[in-house]
């Protein structure tokens, strides 16, 4: 089995998560699409500790075509990195998929203009401020949102301030997300 928190990137960069055989599938086709080379369902499926056939530990080549896909050159690359980093990092991305994530991931949002927003997730597409910069959302404010894309505005179905409804929020009009970021 891999690492808690190289399988957690993988979700991300997936955009859900792997719990059943059928998500290993779909995730060998992502893996073998990024690379140009293929990865075995099974493998994955293993990998993941959702069968116990076969050997528990995968060849080098199946974990450098694991951490290419997250980012990194190889696996020992993959694996430092994290632990340097205590664990936490940040990865400019052009989508989260907000079924993807963990409870108490915390989200960066850059917006024009020159709004900044730092975001924990609360579960069910519910995110709470923990840092507003230059925004109309402030640290505390509950969120509703359903899409986080780049180019596409933060729009927020609702806005909670001392649980008192706000109504909708949209950020970005013009330009959009500008930047995103996940610290795992």
């Amino acid at each position: 089995m891999i690492p808690e928190f190289i399988k957690n990137r993988i979700e991300i960069k997936f955009g859900k998560q792997v719990r059943y055989p059928k998500d290993c599938e779909a995730l060998a086709v992502c893996i073998s699409n990024h690379c140009n080379e293929k990865i075995s369902p099974a493998t994955l499926m293993r990998l993941f500790g959702l069968t116990k056939n076969g050997p528990n530990q995968a060849r080098l080549f199946t974990l450098d075509l694991i951490a290419l896909y997250i980012g990194f050159d190889c696996w020992e690359e993959a694996v430092n990195e994290d632990h340097i980093s205590d664990n936490s990092y940040f990865e400019n991305i052009e989508k989260i998929a907000i079924s993807g994530l963990h409870k108490e991931q915390i989200v960066s949002v850059k917006y024009s203009p020159d709004r900044a927003l730092k975001i924990k997730y609360l579960g069910d597409n519910n995110f709470l401020v923990v840092e507003s910069v230059k925004s109309k959302l402030q640290k505390d404010d509950v969120l509703k949102i359903l899409r986080l894309e780049l180019t596409y505005p933060i729009v927020c179905e609702c806005v909670t301030r001392n649980s008192k409804s706000l109504g909708k929020f949209v950020g970005g009009k013009e330009d959009g997300i500008m930047q995103l970021s996940i610290d795992l």
